[in-house]
């Protein structure tokens, strides 16, 4: 009897054993396997999201440095997963974040380049456009000289992406004397053509290269939807000078 007691005893410990194991397998698993909302991490700092994301078991990765001038220095500016996706705990998200300084380019070689072309250039680099002013060349809307604070810059000079890069462009060899005076650049976008054609007539500018969006039946009563260059409160160009537009119906 005494054996039987000791077997039914060790018997009764092992199930409990067994049991307790497979209480503890299922909790653990059941943990893995819940899935954690993702946060919110735009504008954040570093720190900051590193102690978010300890505090919900996650973890982070810097994937790239970009750079955002009106975004904060070493703020988050995307982020992967995205907000609110779910993930399994510790779960890498990765993200981008603004640079803590501006960062320097290479001053792209616009010579000799048509006005449009080379305004997709300085706008496609991060960098700004400004004054546009016209000499007289037989090279009509080419790049003749481009300047930074006022001096010439070669290509391929270091200078920080948002500088200000002003044109000197060629009049078309003019020599009726319509380009003395700096005039300020229209608003042509919303116009019709129509409109805009009076409205440059009126500056003493003139219509450069039009571009249709889409099929257009009537150009004049067609609307502006873009110009280069594009309007600015404090851009002046030369009178006389050509201003680019793009019209949609």
């Amino acid at each position: 009897m005494k054996k039987i007691g000791i077997s039914i005893a060790l018997a009764v410990g092992l199930v409990m054993v067994l049991i307790f194991g497979v209480n503890r397998f299922l909790a653990v698993y059941t943990h893995h396997a819940e899935k954690i909302p993702v946060p919110v991490l735009y504008g954040l700092e570093v720190p900051e999201v590193e102690r978010l994301l300890d505090e919900l078991g996650l973890r982070y990765e810097i994937r790239d440095s970009l750079f955002e001038e009106d975004k904060p220095r070493n703020a988050v500016l995307t982020q992967d997963p995205d907000t609110n996706e779910f993930v399994k705990e510790d779960r890498i998200i990765y993200i981008s974040i603004n640079a803590s300084e501006i960062p320097k380019i290479r001053m792209p070689d616009l010579n000799h380049k048509n006005i449009n072309q080379a305004i997709m250039i300085i706008e496609s680099m991060g960098l700004k456009v400004g004054k546009i002013d016209t000499a007289n060349d037989i090279m009509e809307d080419a790049v003749l000289e481009q300047k930074m604070n006022g001096k010439r810059i070669k290509a391929n000079a270091e200078i920080v992406q948002g500088s200000v890069i002003d044109l000197v462009i060629g009049d078309g060899g003019n020599e009726q004397g319509v380009f003395g005076g700096d005039v300020d650049v229209p608003d042509l976008v919303g116009l019709s053509l129509g409109e805009a054609r009076i409205i440059l007539d009126a500056y003493g500018l003139r219509i450069g290269s039009v571009i249709a969006r889409g099929a257009v039946k009537d150009m004049n009563e067609a609307t502006v939807v873009a110009q280069i260059p594009s309007y600015s409160a404090d851009l002046q160009i030369r009178k006389g000078s050509k201003l680019s537009v793009t019209i949609k119906q």
